[in-house]
């Protein structure tokens, strides 16, 4: 017979040659076994202490022999349904392991302005309001032509710019823009970078010399303690 179907039910293909060769002879030895299954003497052992393991061979001692005899086929039935219970017991738990991966911090790194491109075009994916904390308004001069392509959209999607400015005359200038509020952040604490929270996502952009470079990080704890540290500060400005 072959054994393919007994390896497809997760019998390795030793395991389920040694489980063929006991169907045939009965009770029999490990030397006859061997024989039997034209199979060396250690992948027999092997076999055997496996298939004991999982309750498909029993043994027992007779006249200082120890002879071995697979349960009935019959029996196999049984066996995959312990496993398929077991499975079953196992599933919320491998579930949860399968959510923690998902959860696995993601972080990649943008050059340049068609890195910023990039960033942007994610804000929009993402659907949700976006968050900033040490905003300058930069991008709108560094990208004359991407932006008002970005802002339509963005007013189109309602996502609104929430911002803590750098300074109070820059926050003046840009919430006379469409969906966009905040406050200035106070005095001294304006930097070269700016940090964007949206969605389960965190960019933070460094603006050096007119040439950024953005770190973006994907997680939702992340993006929630970035949040929570917005409100924080929040509460400090005007």
């Amino acid at each position: 017979m072959d054994t393919k179907v007994l390896e497809n039910i997760g019998l390795t293909r030793n395991q389920a040659v040694v489980y063929l060769s006991l169907l045939k002879l009965g009770s029999a030895t490990a030397q006859q076994i061997i024989k039997e299954s034209k199979m060396h003497r250690s992948p027999v052992y092997d076999a055997l202490e496996k298939l004991e393991g999982q309750g498909m061979v029993s043994s027992v001692v007779k006249d200082f022999k120890k002879y071995f005899q697979a349960v009935s086929p019959r029996k196999l039935y049984s066996c995959l349904e312990e496993k398929k219970q077991a499975l079953t017991e196992a599933m919320p738990e491998l579930l949860r392991l399968e959510g923690m991966k998902r959860e696995e911090i993601n972080a990649s790194i943008y050059k340049g302005k068609e890195g910023l491109k990039t960033i942007h075009s994610e804000m929009l994916k993402e659907g949700t309001d976006i968050l900033m904390i040490g905003a300058k308004g930069i991008v709108f001069d560094e990208l004359p032509y991407f932006m008002p392509h970005f802002e339509k959209d963005r007013i189109k999607k309602k996502l609104k710019f929430i911002g803590l400015w750098d300074k109070k005359e820059v926050r003046d200038k840009l919430v006379k823009k469409q969906l966009f509020e905040g406050k200035a952040l106070p005095s001294g604490f304006d930097s070269n970078t700016v940090v964007n929270i949206f969605g389960d996502k965190v960019a933070i952009v460094l603006w050096k010399e007119k040439s950024p470079t953005g770190f973006m990080i994907e997680n939702k704890d992340v993006a929630e303690s970035f949040r929570k540290w917005f409100k924080l500060i929040s509460r400090m400005c005007k």
